[in-house]
């Protein structure tokens, strides 16, 4: 008979859920509590963020136009333009855009959503948190395939330079 019920829970719970069938999860006052402090923190470090990006964006402007009125013999001979240290600090503060906005969404959602104990905000909140860790996810890929790519360069360019250098000592 224990077996029949145990069987009986198995298949129901292996059952797929209908349309008619809602699952809910209950915000407890401990769960409610640490998102609160949850939004509170990422609202605090999006913030932080913002005045970085723009001390980013603010030196990369100024290296940019002082990069360019300095001839590039005084940086030893660089090959490429010295500007273009600067336009690679736009370009990072550029990125870094996006997560922050996202954080700081994440962040105010959740705490009107908690305050006002609204369902369409509390998703908008979650829906911008995974945003935020789809970016970072996929910027990780990014940056991992970079470096696997400059590994493989490193090899061959080595490679390149010690056979070269051993053709060129027998000639």
């Amino acid at each position: 008979m224990n077996t029949e019920n145990q069987e009986t829970e198995q298949t129901q719970a292996e059952k797929p859920q209908t349309t008619d069938e809602v699952k809910t999860l209950k915000i407890t006052e401990e769960v409610s509590t640490y998102m609160n402090e949850a939004g509170k923190w990422g609202k605090f470090l999006a913030i932080l963020g913002f005045v970085f990006m723009g001390l980013l964006v603010a030196g990369g402007f100024v290296m940019s136009i002082v990069f360019a009125l300095i001839p590039t013999e005084g940086f030893g001979g660089l090959p490429f333009p010295t500007f273009l240290i600067g336009v690679f600090y736009l370009i990072i503060g550029a990125i870094y855009f996006l997560p922050i906005l996202y954080l700081y969404r994440f962040s105010t959602g959740i705490k009107m959503a908690l305050s006002l104990k609204n369902q369409h905000q509390f998703v908008k909140a979650f829906y911008n948190l995974k945003a935020l860790y789809r970016f970072i996810g996929i910027f990780m890929i990014v940056i991992f395939a970079i470096y696997l790519l400059m590994i493989v360069i490193m090899i061959f360019a080595g490679l390149f330079a010690g056979f070269s250098n051993y053709t060129g000592m027998q000639a």
